[in-house]
C-alpha cells in the first residue's frame, strides 16, 4: 500500500517550500519535496521507456551522437588495450603503467568541472569541441612524449578531455531538449558510448601485433573526425529555462531506476561519465550518508572499484604473460563479452522486481569473486589449464558489470535518505575516486610481487564489499512499498 500524502501549511516566514506529510500504518512520517519527485518505477514502466526511445530513433538523435560513439571507441575500446601495452613496451616498468592510467582516471574527475565552465560562460558548443581536441591531444603527447612527468600530463588531459566530452553531452540534452525526452536521448547517448566501446575493442584487437603507434594516429584522426560530426545538428537556441524546477540541481528530475537500464561501459575508468551521475551536488550530502544503510552500502560500492581497479589497467598484460592469452585474444574476448552485456542491461530489470535489487547486486558480486577465483587458481595449482582459467575468469568478471550497474542504481535510489539524483552521483564519484586510487597503488604491488597480487587483492575487497552488502535490503516482488526519505 502506497502511503498517503498532504502538504502542510504553507506561508512560512522563512520562505522554505512546505514539507510534505506522509502517512502509513497509521504513523505520521514527513519527507522533503525532493524526495516526491520519483516514486519507485516498475519495471513495465522501465522497459516502456526502452521502447519509446528504440521505436523513435529519429526523434531522439541527433547526429553529434556519433562523435560521443567515436569517443567510447577510443577512450573506453582502443586504448584501455593498447595504452598499457605502449606504456609497458617504453617503460619497460610495470608501477609505470599503474601511474599513467591512475592520471587518466584523475582527469575524469574534472568532469563536474566542464559542466560548471560551459553553464557559468554560455560556452557550450565550443567547451563540446575543445574536450575532443584536448583528448586529441593527450593521445598525441602519449605518442611524442618520453618521459613518466610528461606521461602523466598527457593522460590527465585525456581524462578530463573525455570527461569534458561526456560532461557536455548530457548538458545539451538537459539544458536544450524538453524534459518528457530528457530520458530517452540520455539513453541513446549512453548506448552509443556503450556501442564504440565494442567497435573499439575489436579495433584495437588489429593493432595488438606491436604497431602500437599507428593505433594512436588512428585514435587522434578519430577524435579530429568527432570534432568536425560533433558540430553537427548541436543545439542553436538558448538553454532551457529552469524556473519551474527551482533552485534544485537538473538531475534530480531525472527516471534514474530506468535509465539504467541502458547499457553502460563496461570499465570501470568509464563509467557513468554523465552529468546527473558524477556531480558536487551529490558529495554535499556525504555526511548524511554516515550511519546509514546508504552509507554501508556506499562502502561496498567503493570497495567493489577498489577491488578491481589494477584488474582493468593491467588486463591486456597479465592475461599475456600469466595465462597465454594474446591481447588480440583478450580485445576480442572483451568485445564480445561487452556486446552480450548490452542485451543484459534490459534483461536485469526484470529479475530485480522478482528478486530485490540487493540479491542481484550481491548474486553480481559474487559472480566477479568467482571470476578472480579462477584467475587465481593458476598461482594456487599450476598444473591447471591456465589458459582456460584466464578466458573463463575474464568472461565472468566482465558480463557482472551490467547486474551490477543496474543492481547498484537501483539500490542506492532505494536507500538513499535524500533524493535519488544527489545519492547515484555520490555513488559514482566514489566509485571514479576508488579507481583512481586501486590504480596508484597497485602499481608498486605489481611491480614487487608479480601479477598473482592483482586476483588475491581483487578477491579480498570483493569479499569486503559482499559483507557490506550485506546490511542492504530492498523490498521483495509483491511486498507493500516503504515510503521515501528517512522515517
Amino acid at each position: 500500500m502506497r502511503p498517503e500524502c498532504r502538504a502542510g501549511p504553507a506561508g512560512r516566514a522563512d520562505g522554505e517550500r512546505p514539507v510534505v506529510y506522509c502517512t502509513l500504518d497509521a504513523k505520521m512520517q514527513t519527507r522533503r519535496p525532493e524526495d516526491t519527485l520519483h516514486d519507485s518505477p516498475e519495471t513495465g514502466e522501465r522497459l516502456a521507456l526502452a521502447i519509446r526511445a528504440l521505436a523513435s530513433p529519429r526523434r531522439y538523435i541527433r547526429p553529434w551522437y556519433f562523435a560521443y560513439l567515436l569517443l567510447g571507441m577510443v577512450t573506453a575500446g582502443v586504448l584501455p588495450v593498447l595504452l598499457p601495452l605502449t606504456v609497458e613496451a617504453r617503460s619497460h616498468e610495470l608501477a609505470t603503467v599503474a601511474y599513467v592510467m591512475g592520471a587518466y582516471n584523475f582527469g575524469l574527475l574534472t568532469s563536474p568541472l566542464w559542466g560548471m565552465l560551459a553553464e557559468r560562460f554560455k560556452a557550450y558548443r565550443q567547451v563540446f569541441l575543445e574536450s575532443f581536441l584536448l583528448t586529441a591531444a593527450g593521445t598525441l603527447g602519449m605518442l611524442l612524449l618520453g618521459d613518466l612527468p610528461a606521461w602523466l600530463a598527457a593522460a590527465l588531459a585525456l581524462g578530463a578531455g573525455s570527461g569534458g566530452a561526456a560532461t557536455l553531452a548530457t548538458l545539451f540534452v538537459i539544458d536544450f531538449a524538453p524534459r518528457s525526452e530528457w530520458e530517452p536521448r540520455i539513453g541513446w547517448l549512453q548506448s552509443f558510448n556503450a556501442t564504440g566501446q565494442v567497435a573499439g575493442l575489436m579495433l584495437a584487437a588489429a593493432f595488438t601485433g606491436g604497431d602500437f603507434a599507428a593505433a594512436l594516429w588512428v585514435c587522434i584522426a578519430f577524435l579530429l573526425l568527432a570534432v568536425v560530426l560533433g558540430g553537427i545538428g548541436l543545439p542553436l537556441l538558448k538553454p532551457a529555462d529552469r524556473g519551474a524546477m527551482g533552485a534544485r540541481h537538473p538531475h534530480v528530475h531525472l527516471n534514474i531506476r530506468a535509465l539504467a537500464i541502458f547499457p553502460k561501459l563496461n570499465l570501470p575508468s568509464g563509467v557513468d561519465l554523465h552529468l546527473y551521475h558524477l556531480n558536487l551536488h551529490g558529495l554535499r550530502r556525504l555526511r548524511q550518508a554516515l550511519g546509514t544503510p546508504f552509507g554501508r552500502f556506499l562502502l561496498s560500492w567503493f570497495a567493489l572499484a577498489l577491488a578491481v581497479a589494477a584488474f582493468f589497467s593491467f588486463f591486456p598484460l597479465m592475461l599475456s604473460e600469466s595465462y597465454a592469452i594474446t591481447a588480440r585474444a583478450s580485445a576480442m574476448i572483451y568485445a564480445a563479452v561487452a556486446a552480450l552485456g548490452i542485451g543484459l542491461y534490459v534483461l536485469t530489470s526484470p529479475l530485480i522486481a522478482w528478486y530485490g535489487a540487493d540479491r542481484v547486486y550481491r548474486a553480481a558480486l559474487m559472480l566477479r569473486i568467482a571470476g578472480f577465483g579462477l584467475l587465481l587458481v593458476p598461482f594456487v595449482l599450476p598444473p591447471v589449464n591456465r589458459s582456460l582459467c584466464g578466458v573463463a575468469g575474464f568472461a565472468v568478471i566482465v558480463i557482472a558489470w551490467p547486474l551490477l550497474s543496474v543492481s547498484g542504481t537501483d539500490l542506492a535510489a532505494s536507500l538513499t535518505p535524500f533524493s535519488e539524483g544527489a545519492a547515484v552521483g555520490l555513488l559514482n564519484a566514489a566509485f571514479a575516486l576508488a579507481t583512481a586510487v586501486g590504480i596508484v597503488f597497485s602499481g608498486p604491488l605489481v611491480a614487487r610481487w608479480g601479477y598473482a597480487t592483482i586476483p588475491a587483492t581483487a578477491l579480498a575487497g570483493l569479499v569486503v564489499s559482499f559483507w557490506l552488502g550485506l546490511h542492504a535490503r530492498t523490498r521483495r516482488h509483491g511486498a507493500p512499498e516503504r515510503p521515501h526519505g528517512p522515517i
